[in-house]
């Protein structure tokens, strides 16, 4: 299949990614964690994306989300999550080369989902490694620090 034109400059993110990271939080223990991200265009110029992580140490299960990455054809992105926790997210931002910086426009959560205020994320192609920081403002915290991950390309 061919790439939509639009989807070009998120060429280097295609594929599934595998690695692993650390969290912090000041209202939780810090962890570690491995996690599998996946980006998949389907045919229209819109990357369907997935990510879990579980725990390095007993291999729980810890954060889903899945949702779709739109570029808006300038340079800009769209991207809309949703958490199995109740949590839904609408980020903009912008590619530049192989780094993606987006932040929370918009959060939405269920009655019953903990409070989430704010996100950012960047992501960069670094050698061969996908390496993104994410930043979050939630149950009364500001936005900072909260999980760092290196990813390897495991599938193209």
């Amino acid at each position: 299949m061919d790439l939509p034109a639009a989807l070009q400059p998120l060429e280097f993110l295609l594929g599934t990614w595998r690695g692993t990271g650390e969290g912090s939080y000041p209202t939780i223990p810090d962890f570690a964690f491995t996690q599998e991200i996946t980006f998949v265009c389907y045919g229209k110029p819109v990357l369907a994306y997935t990510s879990r992580t579980w725990a390095s140490d007993d291999g729980r299960p810890l954060a889903h989300e899945s949702g779709y990455w739109r570029p808006a054809g300038d340079g800009t992105l769209e991207v809309m999550l949703a958490h199995p926790t109740g949590v839904v997210e609408v980020f903009y931002g912008e590619v530049t080369g192989q780094r993606v910086e987006i932040a929370t426009d918009a959060v939405v959560r269920t009655r019953t989902a903990k409070e989430v205020t704010a996100e950012h994320r960047l992501y960069g192609l670094v050698g061969a490694e996908l390496m993104y920081v994410e930043e979050l403002a939630a149950v009364g915290e500001a936005l900072q620090p909260h999980v760092s991950a290196r990813l390897q390309r495991v599938q193209e």
